[in-house]
């Protein structure tokens, strides 16, 4: 299984309020790709196939590029991903992202934008924009702002995405997913297990059930729960630069005092019990042998981790990483 500790070391501590301070002064973002063809005529021109959809075990998957992304894209899913966006806006105080864009970007992409929350709320916030969401999945609503648009594609094998002149590359959840973090802007948010205060024990579900998707994960799609760790230093490698990492610890169990991190507490755990339904559909429905564990064995884990979101005696959190970075304008030759 892969080597998550349970212990603040191995964790940033949360940032504070000075952290998150910087002026927008002249913040531009160019891209080093040239445009090689023309992406309004890619756009729309997907077969009917691609807005089909797999059912498995009552719940139903996108099937373009079927196998790439295994969690499924129907109405209970819609709940989770709308109530994690409110979790995400309600950690930055209302604000959509961390970046210093100015008021008036003209085009932006959300990559893995999953039901279009995101990429809405941008649209209503920066009327000047063009607001991309991208996604292999079309579950977007039709009605949204005029300055929207939603495109059904893989951002890892299609060039026109890097090439485009985007103000804004917005990620959520992304790096670990993807094959080659090296091919694409990235902002990323990053979840691991934590505890200051000792009330975290050996056994803790919480804790075993990351270590356990982690390792699935890892060997079922080749996603890597650690690469966030090397986020900055790829980045800096791309060529980015004023990289910044701000760190939030959104509570763990029904244990906090204080109004907003409890109205934290209660998000998290409806995001994480929506979590392991979907994944009892797949792979933890105790026939997939990636697992190695029977139902029974999934479901003494699972009813672990249920209990433990309404602990409020374990301390427990979960440290999310808004990493963003400034890609520099090309120099004229």
């Amino acid at each position: 299984m892969a080597a998550f500790r349970d212990s603040s070391d191995f964790i940033e501590p949360a940032s504070d309020d000075s952290a998150s301070s910087f002026s927008l002064g002249s913040f531009a973002i160019g891209s080093d790709y040239a445009s090689t063809f023309d992406q309004e005529s890619l756009v729309g021109s997907l077969t009917n196939s691609v807005y089909e959809h797999v059912y498995e075990n009552g719940r139903r998957y996108h099937s373009y590029k079927l196998g790439r992304y295994p969690m499924p894209n129907d109405d209970k899913e819609y709940q989770r991903e709308t109530v994690r966006n409110a979790l995400f806006t309600d950690i930055l105080g209302g604000k959509l992202h961390l970046a210093p864009i100015g008021d008036q970007p003209q085009k932006m992409i959300d990559i893995g934008t999953g039901f279009g929350d995101w990429v809405i709320d941008a649209a209503d916030r920066y009327p000047s924009a063009k607001v991309i969401g991208l996604d292999l999945s079309p579950i977007q609503p039709s009605w949204v702002p005029g300055n929207v648009e939603f495109v059904i594609d893989d951002v890892e094998e299609n060039a026109w995405i890097h090439g485009s002149g985007y103000d804004f590359a917005h990620f959520r959840l992304m790096v670990a997913i993807l094959k080659d973090l090296s091919s694409v802007l990235v902002n990323e948010i990053v979840p691991r297990i934590g505890c200051q205060n000792g009330s975290l024990p050996d056994d803790y579900a919480v804790d075993r059930f990351y270590q356990l998707l982690a390792d699935v994960q890892k060997r079922k799609f080749g996603w890597d729960f650690s690469a966030a760790e090397k986020l900055p230093t790829q980045l800096a490698s791309l060529g980015f630069h004023n990289i910044q990492r701000k760190v939030f610890h959104v509570p763990v169990g029904l244990w906090p005092k204080e109004k907003n991190r409890m109205q934290q507490a209660f998000l998290f755990r409806e995001i994480l019990t929506e979590l392991l339904e979907a994944l009892q559909s797949k792979p933890f429905n105790g026939h997939d042998p990636d697992v190695g564990l029977t139902k029974p064995e999934i479901d003494t884990l699972f009813d672990g981790v249920r209990a433990a979101l309404s602990d409020k005696k374990v301390h427990a959190y979960i440290p999310i990483h808004f990493v963003w970075a400034q890609k520099p304008l090309l120099t004229p030759t």
